[in-house]
């Protein structure tokens, strides 16, 4: 009997990366285009990254801390110094929750150039078809009161920025305002503690942030161009200009449509 072969996990990521590319308009047009083959690698590689980066940390790094921790009591419970010392009085534990609280600094390091390589080269891609002095930062602030780095208005992204700040300016203390919902009523006194479960749980979920980010900009930049274009050459009453105001229109549907689904993760 044949063994079956497991399915390669980065040709799963691309798969479902390809299945929403095929919901962008111009599709064709990112297949062809350098740029847009640039941003197809950008995506595919940061998912792969962070999927990997959770495995590394719940299977590797995780289960080493533990070993640690484990040879650590050992060795203090046989030490001939055992009697001077007050085994209940220390945290092994705390440097489980030290490892876990670092790798949510990595994983908001791994977003924040993701949001920043997206922006840059989706403004590259439309530039090509389009010249503006007006970048898409400051075009959906002015049009859709939306900040594109304002790292709070999703809640995934607010707790794993939340967290990393708390570990590099708060020593792992929840001092750090404003706090994500569930942490509201978190003791200050007490570092934080996260389990490994959360911690992968919150992977899972900014994993297919990656992919809905990207078409939420790449759908901002079309409403971008086509607005500023209607805008400088069109005649209002004109059929095509009618055609592509009724096409804003689904644009700005979309939009509001995948905005509350991020907001929902």
């Amino acid at each position: 009997m044949m063994k079956t072969l497991n399915k390669n996990k980065f040709d799963i990521f691309v798969e479902k990366l390809m299945e929403g590319f095929l919901q962008l308009p111009n599709f064709d047009l990112t297949r062809k285009d350098e740029l847009a083959h640039r941003l197809f690698n950008i995506i595919s590689y940061k998912i792969a990254d962070i999927s990997s980066y959770k495995e590394l940390v719940t299977k590797h790094f995780i289960p080493a801390t533990n070993k640690a921790i484990y040879d650590a009591k050992r060795d203090i419970e046989n030490s001939k110094y055992r009697q001077y010392l007050d085994i209940k009085q220390i945290d092994f534990k705390d440097t489980l929750y030290d490892t876990i609280r670092l790798s949510y600094v990595g994983v908001f390091h791994k977003l924040e150039n993701y949001v920043n390589e997206i922006i840059s080269v989706t403004e590259e891609l439309f530039a090509e078809l389009h010249n503006s002095e007006n970048t898409l930062n400051s075009w959906t602030k002015e049009r859709f009161n939306f900040n594109i780095k304002d790292w709070q208005q999703f809640d995934i992204v607010h707790k794993v920025n939340w967290v990393a700040n708390c570990v590099k300016h708060r020593d792992g203390y929840p001092t750090k305002n404003p706090k994500p919902k569930r942490y509201q009523n978190s003791n200050e006194e007490e570092k934080l503690k996260i389990s490994v479960k959360e911690f992968e749980d919150d992977c899972n979920l900014i994993i297919p942030f990656f992919p809905i980010y990207l078409q939420l900009m790449f759908l901002f930049a079309q409403h971008k161009m086509i607005t500023e274009d209607l805008e400088n050459n069109h005649d209002p009453e004109d059929d095509f200009t009618i055609a592509q105001n009724e096409h804003l229109t689904k644009l700005e549907y979309s939009l509001k449509t995948l905005l509350e689904h991020l907001r929902m993760i």
